[in-house]
Parts: C-alpha cells; sequence; structure tokens
C-alpha cells in the first residue's frame, strides 16, 4: 500500500460516497498515508465527522492549509461531469504542482498531456500520474495466468458499485492477517491508487483487456510464495453497458473461485433500470460464462449492507445463504471470515483449464 504523504482534493464533495469514492477508498485501506482533505464546505472538521473514516484526520479549506501538513502527493479524490478536469480544481492542481508535490489523477483526461500543467510539473520537480494511462505492449490474453501456481480469485458483481474492490481488499488483508501470502490485483483507478499498480481497464483497447488482466496475475504472481491472488471486478455480465469488460476479466485472470458482490437495497439495474435478477440467476450466469474455459464456481457471497440496522442486516445475509447454499457476509461491517473460510475449505484449490466434454 502507498505510505506517501497524501492530500485527497475534493473540494465541494467530500460528503458525497458516490463523487469521493476514489479519496475514501484511500482513508479505509490506507489512512495512514493522509494527512488531510481539502473541502471548504467542510473544513474544521474531523475527515470521520463527514465519512465515517480518517478519524483524526483534518478536513481543510484549500492546497495552502494541506501545505502546512508537508504532503508528497495530492490526489485528485472525486470523480467528475465527464471525467475532466474543471477549471477551479484545475487551479488547485497547478500550484500543487508548482510546489513540487505529485499530483496522482484518477480522472479520463489524461493531465500529463497538458502542457501548462506538465510544464508546472517540471519547474516543481513533482510529477503527474495518470492514474487510468494505459500500459504500451500490451498483449491478447492466450490463457497464460493459468501457468500461476496461486489460487486466482475474481470478485464479481450484480452491477456496477456492489463493492467488488472493497471485498477484494478485505479478502486480501484477511488473508495477511491468517499468514497467507497475497496479492491484490487493482483495475480501478481508486484500487491503483492504493495499491500502488494496476491497469485501469476502462482505458485498455478492447482487443486487450483479457490480456490486461491476464498480464496482472503473471504480475502478481511472480513471487512463488504468493498462494492467493485478489483480482478487482468490474461492471456485471448482467449490466449491458459494461458486461464486455467483465467476461474480459474473467477470461483473462482465469479465476480458480469467484466472490460475488451485491447491494443489499438495490432492486434494479443500474442505468438500464431493468429488475435485478436472483441471486442464484447471477450465479448461474457467471458459472455458465466460465463452463468452457475454465469451471471455476462462485464460492461465497458478499453483500454491501450499508445503511441497514445490524439485525436486518444479519437476516438479510442469512436469507442470502439459505437461498443460494453459499456462505455470505458484509466484509466491511461483519469481516472477510467467511470468505477465506470459502476458499481454504478447498485449500485454495488451483482448478484446470476446460478439457472437452461436459463440464461441471
Amino acid at each position: 500500500m502507498q505510505t506517501a504523504r497524501t492530500v485527497l482534493l475534493c473540494e465541494g464533495a467530500f460528503a458525497d460516497f458516490g463523487t469521493s469514492k476514489t479519496a475514501y477508498g484511500i482513508l479505509r485501506f490506507s489512512p495512514e498515508s493522509v494527512v488531510a482533505v481539502i473541502d471548504s464546505t467542510n473544513a474544521g472538521r474531523d475527515a470521520f465527522e463527514v465519512s465515517g473514516l480518517g478519524r483524526g484526520i483534518p478536513v481543510v479549506r484549500d492546497l495552502e492549509a494541506a501545505l502546512a501538513f508537508s504532503p508528497r502527493r495530492l490526489v485528485i479524490g472525486i470523480a467528475t461531469v465527464g471525467g475532466v478536469l474543471p477549471p477551479a480544481l484545475r487551479k488547485i492542481v497547478f500550484t500543487a504542482l508548482e510546489k513540487g508535490l505529485e499530483v496522482h489523477n484518477g480522472l479520463h483526461e489524461m493531465l500529463a498531456d497538458n502542457p501548462e500543467l506538465a510544464a508546472a510539473a517540471k519547474r516543481g520537480g513533482g510529477g503527474i500520474v495518470d492514474l487510468r494511462r494505459e500500459p504500451e505492449n500490451l498483449e491478447v490474453g492466450t490463457l497464460r495466468a493459468q501457468q500461476v501456481p496461486a489460487c486466482v480469485v475474481l470478485t464479481v458483481g450484480t452491477d456496477c458499485n456492489t463493492g467488488k474492490m472493497t471485498t477484494a481488499l478485505e479478502l486480501v488483508r484477511e488473508a495477511a492477517g491468517c499468514g497467507i501470502e497475497s496479492r491484490f490485483c487493482a483495475t480501478g483507478q481508486t484500487g491503483i491508487a492504493i495499491a500502488g499498480w494496476g491497469i485501469a481497464i476502462d482505458h485498455v483497447l478492447s482487443d486487450f483487456t483479457a490480456g490486461a488482466a491476464e498480464w496482472l496475475v503473471l504480475e502478481a504472481g511472480k513471487d512463488k510464495k504468493v498462494r492467493l491472488i485478489a483480482v478487482e471486478g468490474q461492471g456485471a455480465l448482467a449490466q449491458p453497458v459494461y458486461s464486455g469488460v467483465t467476461l474480459s476479466l474473467m477470461h483473462g485472470c482465469l479465476p480458480d473461485a469467484m466472490i460475488l458482490c451485491h447491494r443489499a437495497d438495490q432492486d434494479k439495474i443500474e442505468v438500464v433500470d431493468t429488475p435485478m435478477p436472483p441471486l442464484t440467476e447471477h450465479i448461474r450466469l457467471y458459472e455458465e460464462a466460465m463452463r468452457l474455459v475454465k469451471p471455476a464456481k462462485v464460492k461465497a457471497l458478499a453483500i454491501n449492507t450499508r445503511g441497514l440496522e445490524q439485525e436486518e442486516a444479519l437476516r438479510l445475509l442469512e436469507e442470502a445463504s439459505r437461498s443460494t447454499g453459499l456462505p455470505a457476509t458484509d466484509p466491511v461491517r461483519f469481516g472477510a471470515e467467511k470468505l477465506l473460510e470459502a476458499l481454504l475449505r478447498e485449500d485454495l484449490r488451483k482448478i484446470p483449464l476446460y478439457s472437452g466434454g461436459p463440464a461441471s
């Protein structure tokens, strides 16, 4: 995880979880790196008061106030309309670069390609890291991920924004606590900002998305002591807007197991507004999509119960487990122990590729 002294730029939006998703992710999984959050609308408050995360981290009015905490990098912690940097934030980023900070940018706009910002970075001696910039010379996927001896687990979803990154990170944290060497493969800008490496899969040409997933697994598996690799899923097969990238991740990383992520309060698929299918249908769909490549199974459920009272959340998890026959938990509220246990029941087993005939 990243440890550079970090200030999160969340101007006007820190209280909005959806908009400040990147900032919230860093505060959950790398709070020790954060020295301040910039948001003039919540200045003077503790980050925990606003977000429920980052206890003891101050929210400050502007960059000048943040510089008092001697940060080394500024992370753009929010999503913007159209994925471009608005003029007000551009001024802040420009000044940060001139002050020598390294700016980490998860927006679709590539800031390093902007001559004015690039010149400011050069003058200040910091730099610009565009988290969504895809690496050069990616290849198509050719099932090479199967060469990695570690158990590969892919988080898949019933829709977008179901907690796939969080589940993968919580699984890795649980495994580490049990002495199991593990790695997290980030496939989105927030995960990359947390882990310090990865590929933003939504910026890769479609022919090479499976190859990008394959590359991540091969990189994570270079250390032969690694027994568990958790790959951050994207989109969902039942989400027609983003299902293409979901399938590419599945066939590229070649999971040995999948964890299905779901949001407890969701009854419609986002954007298209179609009914949310039962969990059993999602499980069937994912397993069928893998069957003729590598017959991996969904081994557990990770359900986001945010907003529910604890008793109601536990009841919902019990119902989900009963209806699917799989262990279910909310890894944020109740930990990822059940998820890891489901994998350890088969000793993190590596399963073979499809070998012809009926696949079980």
